[in-house]
């Protein structure tokens, strides 16, 4: 799972070890009275749900939350969580309370950094936990050439079927979001359902001139990516799936998380200015969710 927009402003920092997020997020977590030299609590790492609060982690996980509700996830099932980011999301689903328990949790995420602290925080918490863990490294794309044969989305694979698949904020960076979807389709348990929390833009031509060139200048998605709402319902259904929903949540994302941005100093208060141009040019926040009801 990653902030929207924040790859733009970072991506020049760890290229060397092709890391472009870093630990950056760590610093957007400390709530105000918490100990400076002291790492956060929380190590949330998207855009937030704003509706009812002006607190960055307290947003990011009513974000989650949302996710979690849209995907149904339901009680000592098999979770598959793409983009994990440094592990917050995965605490989430293995501890809090109106979550229902996995019985088995998979996470991939293309970052080697997330992924090892990840590992470190997940063991402090596992022994009180019942549920297996699997965590990968890699992108969330399967790649027959690339790809280990233990990935998540092998469609050779009988093991890895799961009952929800939960995506926070990080499916418009796939390559492509498309084939993300597909794969997902098969490996998805019938009556699973899987869940976005993804970025497409609204339902007038989303590539007028002002949005082509703001997409160009942040490099935010791929084309592909860069779809309205309604062929984003129109994929889900041409895929196969059914009972299609797509929720658009701007107004309670953009607007706080620019605020938030704003509130950081002057370096923030430009990339937040820069991010609300993105919203004012077509770009929408989405749950979207979908179900393969279909038999085997």
């Amino acid at each position: 799972m990653t902030v929207a927009l924040l790859w733009f402003f970072y991506r020049r920092r760890n290229t060397k070890n092709n890391d472009p997020y870093g630990l950056f997020h760590l610093s957007l977590n400390k709530r105000q009275g918490e100990n400076a030299n002291s790492p956060p609590v929380t190590e949330w790492l998207n855009m937030g749900y704003w509706k009812d609060t002006n607190i960055f982690p307290d947003a990011c996980q009513a974000l989650a939350l949302k996710l979690v509700r849209a995907a149904q996830c339901q009680e000592d099932g098999n979770v598959f969580d793409v983009g994990y980011g440094t592990g917050e999301s995965l605490i989430l689903l293995l501890t809090h309370p109106s979550v229902p328990r996995p019985r088995h949790l998979t996470g991939i995420t293309s970052m080697p950094l997330h992924h090892k602290r990840s590992l470190e925080r997940i063991n402090h918490i596992t022994p009180s936990v019942k549920t297996k863990i699997s965590l990968h490294a890699g992108d969330a794309v399967y790649r027959q050439k690339s790809s280990s044969s233990a990935h998540p989305l092998n469609p050779s694979s009988t093991l890895n079927r799961f009952n929800s698949i939960l995506a926070l904020d990080c499916a418009y960076h796939f390559q492509t979001r498309e084939l993300f979807l597909r794969q997902s389709f098969h490996q998805l348990l019938p009556n699973g359902r899987i869940a976005l929390a993804d970025i497409c833009f609204s339902n007038a031509p989303p590539m007028n001139p002002w949005a082509r060139l703001i997409r160009r200048i942040l490099k935010l998605m791929p084309q592909e990516n860069a779809i309205s709402i309604d062929d984003y319902i129109r994929c889900l259904e041409q895929i196969g799936y059914e009972d299609v929903k797509v929720e658009d949540i701007s107004e309670d994302v953009f607007p706080g998380f620019v605020s938030f941005l704003k509130s950081r100093g002057l370096g923030w208060w430009l990339f937040g200015s820069v991010m609300y141009q993105y919203f004012s040019a077509g770009a929408r926040f989405v749950i979207a969710s979908a179900s393969r009801y279909r038999k085997e």
